[in-house]
């Protein structure tokens, strides 16, 4: 049960850096863009809402 907790915890530190690259790349705009384009339209129109 340890291992799989470290493993866990390994796993977590490596996507978090992953985000934080990809942040600081810019890439996080590219992605919202597509979301967005591939979203429907009620969906963006209810979360632009507000």
């Amino acid at each position: 049960m340890m291992s799989a907790g470290g493993t866990m915890k390994s796993a977590l530190g490596l996507m978090l850096v992953l985000i934080g690259v990809a942040l600081g790349h810019g890439l996080d705009n590219a992605i919202e863009a597509t979301l967005v384009a591939v979203s429907p339209d009620w969906l963006t129109s209810l979360t632009t809402r507000f």
